[in-house]
């Protein structure tokens, strides 16, 4: 099976629906230079190829009530790591769990709150878990950015 190669049209194409999964396929054909059919065609064979895995909504979970984010440093056997982060993200305030290959804090978790209270039931549940918490931290802010494709595969295409 030969991987599926992204060009310039692709790679266009997912830098602005990181940016806006909500953009119109007509909005994208402006911006790309193509025609709306071409943007439904890629965005199809980017989700048939599992390069599109989804389309989220990003939450400020602030403006909700939720001013609390912990993150928790905790480690798990390596053979139980898989299934103690899954059941790690059915706790309701848990929004992100991070599977590491190293043997020491190889989860990290994410949990949000409205109170002190709220974290240190999460923490209560998680103790339950077969897992040890190494660390707990409130977050004060976190940074992130869509990755800019058209310039990483460029450098990748360069280093070829």
């Amino acid at each position: 099976m030969t991987a599926y190669q992204i060009d310039d049209v692709d790679r266009q194409l997912l830098n602005y629906l990181q940016e806006n999964a909500q953009y119109k396929a007509i909005e994208l054909a402006e911006k790309i230079g193509v025609s709306d059919n071409t943007i439904h065609n890629r965005m199809d064979r980017l989700e048939e190829e599992g390069i599109i895995t989804g389309y989220t909504t990003t939450v400020d979970y602030d403006r909700t009530g939720l001013r609390l984010h912990f993150h928790f440093s905790c480690t798990a056997r390596i053979s139980d790591r898989a299934g103690v982060a899954e059941e790690a993200m059915k706790l309701p305030q848990v929004v992100e769990v991070t599977e590491l290959m190293t043997g020491q804090e190889n989860l990290h978790i994410k949990a949000v709150g409205a109170e002190d209270e709220n974290i240190t039931h999460v923490a209560e549940q998680l103790d339950e878990l077969s897992l040890e918490i190494n660390d707990e931290n409130l977050i004060r802010a976190e940074h992130a950015t869509p990755l800019d494709y058209v310039s990483v595969l460029e450098l990748v295409d360069e280093e070829e």
